[in-house]
């Protein structure tokens, strides 16, 4: 399974876009559940590995199916704290404010864009 992470720093959004991506696309910090992982502890060791930070889960956001991979994506919200040092897996990130997040254009990533209003309808 999938995991994903709405992370928050510094009172700002990260988005991040994976070296493989094309420019225009970025999303939330995803990655995969490693064996006798729990989908908790998977979405933290992934914002660690990812962006150097330590993070802390605010919430559950949902389970969210992408039958296109088989492919089932647990979404957290992740106060995050440190360092922001992204890894050679991203090529690039933004740091959104709230109103930059609520106008994001996430197309054609219709999962990260459920997630994000999910979370935003809070």
């Amino acid at each position: 399974q999938k995991v994903a992470a709405l992370v928050e720093h510094e009172g700002r959004f990260i988005l991040a876009r994976n070296a493989k991506w094309p420019r225009r696309i970025f999303s939330l910090v995803t990655g995969f559940l490693e064996k006798q992982e729990s989908p908790e502890q998977a979405v933290l060791r992934e914002v660690k590995e990812e962006l150097n930070l330590d993070g802390a889960i605010s919430a559950f956001i949902g389970l969210y199916p992408f039958a296109e991979m088989n492919q089932l994506v647990i979404a957290f919200a992740v106060q995050a704290t440190g360092e922001l040092r992204p890894n050679r897996e991203l090529a690039e990130i933004r740091r959104l404010s709230l109103d930059e997040l609520q106008d994001y254009d996430f197309a054609p990533l219709y999962i990260t864009t459920a997630i994000v209003k999910d979370w935003l309808a809070r």
